[in-house]
């Protein structure tokens, strides 16, 4: 690696004419059950001459139906070590099995088992990507604090064996830099995983099924407030769930609608009876696949999160379906919504405020749309998966030269 600090990348390469750099480089992309939604970021490397193998935990449908390779292992996504030396193992032998160049794993789990496998097999170059600090960051009880130094330790090793681990925000760097011992000239900042403009507003439906979806949600006359996340307390799902009881007092034809799967029982899920519980203020939806759609006939989308967030998506796909969004300033949520300039920010953990804030905007219908149109903008030109791919191929350019260059030390 060089010595100098790679937080701040230089101008990325294009991927146009960069198959002939990286032809016959095979790279194993790992990561969770929901490894799926990497398809067009895996698509676009191959399109620039890589080898992409996906490694992940879920359905190998997806990938086969794109011409994807795909290899299966088992995580668990809870605390239990025998199963995580497992996981060790399988990634070991898929790894031993494919010999990859670069293995890029994403995810808290991957991003810690992948590199250890890798470096278990001597893969040349091991790459990690945080996509947010996650629960363990958020929570403050005795039991959370307990988990927290054991994966600090596990982030520490794997920092250490990574060529680079990368950040999708700057706070997440700055804690990693103080906390997990990273070391600047191992670490950058890549502004998420970026989201494909054309895929997504292609997969918005034309005006009458619009209308049709309205009338499903029998919301024909009222506003439409929206918010789209997991199910989990860190989401802000109660903050959510108490200001749309109070917005209702102002605005009785809102309609506030919740969409998510609920998580396995855990310290920080959601019953479906407490959520039947907050009807009528609010319906909950469960798991959806229209997500470009509902997005489309909302008035206001609201991530009222204090999870410890990446770049949310939910926030870029608001953006290209010109819905307007209220958000926590948290980190993640303020790298993409600057506040009364494309967006709205709120303090996180305040019904209160996120009340105020969505019957402000509810009532000025020409400043939602200014604040859409200005976020759409930003989404284009910040994290289009366009431009994150140029970014990322960037970096697997430098550090196949430093493998090179290495190797050429090495038997000069």
């Amino acid at each position: 690696m060089a010595t100098t600090s790679m937080k701040q990348l230089a101008a990325p390469v294009t991927s146009q004419g960069a198959s002939s750099r990286f032809r016959g480089i095979r790279i194993c992309i790992v990561g969770g059950e929901d490894l799926n939604l990497r398809i067009p970021f895996l698509k676009r490397l191959q399109e620039a001459g890589l080898e992409p193998v996906a490694v992940g935990s879920g359905c190998e449908g997806p990938f086969r139906d794109h011409g994807l390779r795909f290899t299966k292992y088992r995580m668990c996504r809870g605390i239990n070590p025998w199963l995580d030396l497992g996981t060790i193992k399988q990634l070991s032998k898929v790894f031993a099995r494919e010999h990859p160049t670069i293995v890029h794993a994403f995810d808290t789990k991957p991003s810690i088992y992948a590199v250890w496998a890798a470096h278990r097999t001597r893969v040349p170059i091991r790459i990690r990507t945080v996509t947010g600090l996650g629960e363990v960051y958020s929570k403050q009880s005795f039991f959370w604090q307990t988990v927290r130094l054991l994966l600090t330790t596990m982030h520490r090793w794997a920092s250490n064996r990574a060529q680079i681990t990368v950040f999708y925000n700057e706070s997440d760097y700055t804690f990693a830099m103080q906390h997990w011992r990273a070391r600047p000239e191992r670490a950058a900042i890549v502004p998420g995983s970026g989201i494909d403009v054309d895929q997504f507003q292609s997969r918005i439906p034309p005006q009458e099924v619009l209308t049709s979806l309205r009338h499903e949600l029998s919301a024909e006359g009222g506003p439409i407030v929206l918010m789209v996340s997991r199910i989990l307390r860190e989401k802000g799902v109660f903050e959510f769930l108490a200001a749309a009881k109070k917005v209702r007092t102002i605005f009785p034809s809102a309609r506030f609608y919740l969409v998510g799967p609920i998580e396995p029982a855990g310290r920080g899920t959601i019953t479906t009876r407490q959520l039947h519980e907050a009807s009528p203020n609010v319906v909950w939806l469960g798991w959806r696949n229209d997500v470009p759609a509902l997005l489309s006939v909302a008035d206001l989308l609201v991530l009222p999160t204090y999870y410890g967030e990446g770049i949310p998506r939910i926030l870029l796909e608001a953006g290209l379906a010109g819905t307007p969004v209220v958000a926590s300033e948290v980190p993640g949520c303020t790298e993409v919504v600057r506040h009364k300039q494309n967006g709205w920010l709120v303090p996180p953990r305040n019904s209160e405020v996120l009340a105020d804030s969505i019957s402000f905007l509810l009532d000025r219908p020409q400043l939602r749309a200014e604040l859409a149109r200005k976020l759409a903008d930003d989404v284009v030109t910040k994290f289009s998966l366009a431009r994150i791919v140029d970014i990322w191929l960037s970096i697997y350019e430098r550090l196949l030269a430093d493998q090179r260059a290495n190797l050429r030390g090495r038997f000069s």
